[in-house]
């Protein structure tokens, strides 16, 4: 892992395929960068004080009024706390939907069994702080584009991140942040291959 520091920043490169978790104090950013273009991240925020409590996707939709963030939006716990503000959005389309990638999805549709996963990659980049058997959280899919059609359908399309293209939050109080570099490369998510992503946590407000 390439895990630079400096007194008022971190950065983090999260190998394409592989999770990282890092802690964040309230009062920081943390911003997410597609190093390459078109890479999936499962992002999940959780309050470094009880773990039981974290970011919530569907409290999301509720507390915004919408199922695409804007800048300047909370986000929002399972308790309807807020724990993120949104500061900044190169892409502006990001998944709340689907559920991490997990073993019994590509053992399912797809018949491929040990293929690396999301959730999988959350609970290694959880296991120092004693995650152990919990339930992996439904992420926010930072640049997955999904669709709804008018009839009802769900999917899944094309990524148009771009190489440099981020995303940025400023943290409500201490938090655990884990990002997963999507393995999916069975369907679009993850675009022409499976790339890196970066993680930045920095006393500077994001540029």
């Amino acid at each position: 892992m390439d895990d630079r520091s400096s007194s008022k920043s971190q950065v983090i490169i999260v190998p394409g395929g592989y999770g990282r978790a890092v802690r964040v104090m309230a009062g920081q950013f943390v911003s997410v960068r597609d190093v390459h273009g078109g890479q999936c991240g499962d992002f999940w925020a959780l309050d470094a004080g009880d773990l039981d409590h974290y970011f919530s996707p569907m409290h999301t939709w509720v507390h915004v009024g919408r199922i695409q963030l804007r800048v300047g939006d909370e986000l929002v716990s399972n308790r309807r706390e807020p724990l993120l503000t949104l500061m900044r959005d190169d892409v502006g389309q990001h998944d709340m939907f689907f559920p991490a990638c997990d073993r019994q999805r590509y053992a399912r549709y797809y018949g491929i069994h040990e293929h690396r996963n999301c959730c999988d990659n959350f609970r290694e980049a959880m296991e120092v702080f004693a995650w152990e058997g919990r339930q992996v959280p439904q992420p926010l899919n930072l640049f997955m584009r999904t669709s709804i059609s008018p009839s009802g359908e769900l999917t899944i399309l094309d990524p148009i991140s771009r190489a440099g293209d981020m995303i940025a939050f400023k943290a409500l109080r201490d938090l655990m942040i884990v990002l997963s570099a999507c393995p999916m490369d069975l369907n679009p998510v993850g675009g022409a291959s499976i790339t890196d992503l970066e993680i930045t946590v920095s006393t500077a407000h994001p540029q």
